[in-house]
């Protein structure tokens, strides 16, 4: 009995043995493992994580930053030449300048100048001095203005009266600037209107009296509008015209024309002479 006893110890001692023994196993293997998973973290530990790029309010980003140059950032001169608007050259020097008012309207003035000079103005919607009202088709006055005249971009900035003393009024220049107006267009009827009947008329060898609007305007268009009478109307000085005995007369000889006030007190053509020039008429 005692030696069965015995026996079944020693087996019991065996089975506690190998059981223990596949426990160490299990744990060797165990730390083996654990110790391969230490060294590949620490391993990746090791190896260089580039910084994540900062973004100015936030903590990431997915922006793509350029590898940096060594090469200078020197911007193309022709680039600064695009981007930068060319500078305005604006003249605001003021001129004054004299002249009879031949056109206007609520944009712009035209004007004659002694010399014989036509000039346009423009008329900004306001900063003009004087009374823009009181422009009138003939008038005499002094008009300031910034720009230049030559190159056709003056603008008005002030109107006043004028000191220059021509001895005509402004019925008289503006009756004058109809007549060159008619001349121009060469409108018959226009120059009709205009016309005291009867009127003296010297055309193309005919010398004599028309004596009514029917009988003028039915003259040929041509014998009246000779080219030398349109050249001599449609360019002339209004500061040329004078008040002789024979009235206000526009050119000095032929061609020209004379107007005056009848009995009534009414500004009319009393004298058209369309003959050319008697130089033209020797050389031929």
């Amino acid at each position: 009995m005692k030696r069965k006893y015995l026996k079944l110890l020693a087996l019991l001692l065996t089975g506690c043995i190998a059981f223990g023994g596949c426990g160490a196993e299990d744990a060797q293997d165990g730390a083996a493992e654990n110790k391969e998973e230490q060294q590949e973290n620490q391993d990746g530990e090791d190896e260089e994580i580039p910084p994540a790029p900062q973004n100015a309010g936030s903590s990431t980003s997915n922006t793509t930053f350029p590898s940096a140059s060594t090469e200078p950032l020197i911007p193309s001169p022709f680039s600064i030449m695009e981007n930068e608007p060319e500078p305005s050259i604006v003249d605001t020097e003021t001129h004054t300048v004299v002249g009879i008012i031949t056109d206007a309207t609520h944009y712009s003035v035209s004007i004659q100048v002694p010399d014989g000079s036509r000039y346009d103005m423009t008329i900004p919607e306001s900063g003009v001095t004087g009374n823009l009202n009181s422009i009138t088709i003939g008038q005499l006055a002094t008009f300031t203005y910034i720009g230049s005249l030559d190159e056709s971009h003056a603008s008005l900035t002030g109107i006043s009266s004028s000191s220059m003393i021509t001895g005509i009024y402004l019925e008289e220049y503006a009756f004058a600037i109809k007549i060159i107006n008619a001349a121009r267009a060469m409108d018959l009827k226009a120059l009709s209107d205009l016309t005291n009947f009867p009127v003296f008329l010297s055309a193309n060898g005919y010398s004599g009296s028309i004596n009514t609007s029917g009988e003028f305007e039915a003259i040929d268009n041509e014998k009246i509008f000779t080219e030398a009478l349109v050249t001599r109307l449609a360019n002339y000085n209004l500061f040329d015209l004078k008040y002789t005995d024979a009235g206000f007369v526009m050119g000095n000889g032929a061609p020209s024309l004379t107007f005056d006030v009848d009995d009534d007190g009414i500004l009319g053509i009393i004298g058209i002479n369309c003959d050319p020039p008697k130089e033209t008429t020797d050389q031929k």
